[in-house]
């Protein structure tokens, strides 16, 4: 390939990233975990766009503001892209829940940086027509489509150039594919700290700009996770590197006469099962419907529980099984010797869920303000944070 666009999706409330590790992640100021992550980019003069989650930027705000002075010191390596406060499950939204969360994360996004695009990074590359309809209303330029999300015959209809996608009521934007393969082969450098897959795969993509997509939290969960991503640089390095903004402007895309007879026009329509594997959620989401429909009456404070209630890891965590990759130890000595299983564990996240519900329908309680004030537990530390960044009192 050509070039390469680097864009990375950020949740601090992924399913597998307990809220334990977050936290430890960002103390220590500019000598934090996170500000190292984001040290490999400045350092090797790697361009990256940067996907935060709205929430995952409020307890950054509030408990690591080095990292934000970090990204926003260094212009032309870092970009943000927008993103929801939440990462929730788009296919579950009302408008009027949409609209809040969007706004609330994109609220925060324009607030802290200086260099910013308007192209929306979909959670869990859910969408509907309807809501893609929407993002003009935020200034969105475009959104990103995932193939390899997709089952077979999806994938085969779907154009792998970026073209325009449409929306109801004639709404049309430019969206972006990503190459899914090489999503893969930055996991397989990572755990296996060989660069053959990486190399192998960017010849596949052929003489063209790639735009890959990852989960930043990868480097967290992984024993070395720094230096295994600082490994993975080095290995990319060969690639020139574009930012989002730039590689957009230089695109030509297919305007929907232009498609293929069979290809999908609109954002076709991720799968659920996944999430709702065995039902064992369907009680939870009920509930939070229930609120979605009192969203205008609510408070800020409720408005703020709610947008945690609907995370998506908190299904993820409770429907999905923990995954177990096989990891080369690092530093790298002789091929496969130190190799060994490593599983990285789900969160009891269905939990902090469950607890955000309870939170919502006993706000009014003495005893619930006082547990909301000063519980100790890191799920509540990380509410405390985002309540503060939004500026709620919790009295």
């Amino acid at each position: 390939m050509n070039s390469l666009v680097d864009i990375v999706n950020f949740n601090a409330d992924a399913s597998c990233l307990s809220a334990q590790r977050w936290l430890e992640a960002l103390r220590g100021g500019a000598g934090s975990k996170l500000c190292a992550w984001l040290g490999c980019y400045a350092e090797t003069n790697s361009r990256v766009t940067l996907g935060f989650i709205g929430g995952t930027l409020a307890d950054i705000a509030v408990l690591n503001r080095e990292a934000i002075d970090l990204i926003n010191a260094h212009p032309q390596i870092f970009e943000v892209l927008v993103r929801p406060f939440a990462h929730d499950i788009a296919l579950t939204r009302t408008d009027a829940g949409f609209r809040m969360n969007l706004d609330f994360g994109q609220a925060a996004i324009r607030r802290e940086f200086r260099q910013t695009v308007n192209w929306y990074l979909p959670p869990e590359f859910m969408l509907t027509s309807r809501q893609l309809a929407l993002l003009p209303e935020f200034g969105i330029e475009g959104v990103f489509i995932n193939s390899g999300r997709y089952e077979s015959e999806v994938q085969r209809r779907l154009s792998r150039v970026p073209f325009y996608v449409t929306g109801v009521s004639g709404t049309k934007i430019p969206c972006i594919p990503f190459e899914s393969r090489l999503t893969g082969a930055y996991l397989h450098t990572i755990q296996r700290l060989s660069e053959d897959a990486w190399v192998d795969n960017c010849k596949l993509v052929g003489e063209q700009v790639a735009y890959v997509w990852r989960d930043g939290e990868s480097a967290f969960l992984l024993p070395d996770g720094i230096e295994r991503e600082k490994y993975w640089l080095r290995v990319a390095k060969r690639t020139e590197r574009l930012s989002l903004a730039s590689a957009a402007k230089m695109t030509r895309f297919l305007q929907p006469a232009e498609l293929a007879s069979d290809a999908y026009r609109s954002y076709p329509v991720h799968s659920f099962a996944a999430w709702m594997k065995e039902f064992r959620m369907l009680g939870y989401l009920r509930a939070i419907e229930r609120f979605e429909y009192q969203l205008e009456s609510m408070a800020p404070i409720a408005h703020l529980l709610w947008l945690q209630a609907i995370n998506s890891d908190v299904l993820s965590a409770v429907e999905k099984a923990s995954p177990s990759v096989r990891l080369r130890a690092y530093p790298v000595r002789e091929p496969s010797e130190g190799d060994f299983d490593y599983q990285i564990l789900r969160t009891e996240r269905g939990f902090e869920g469950e607890e955000y519900v309870h939170l919502l329908e006993t706000l009014d309680s003495p005893q619930t303000r006082r547990y909301l004030r000063e519980s100790a537990a890191p799920h509540m530390v990380k509410i405390r944070a985002r309540l503060t960044y939004s500026g709620i009192a919790n009295t």
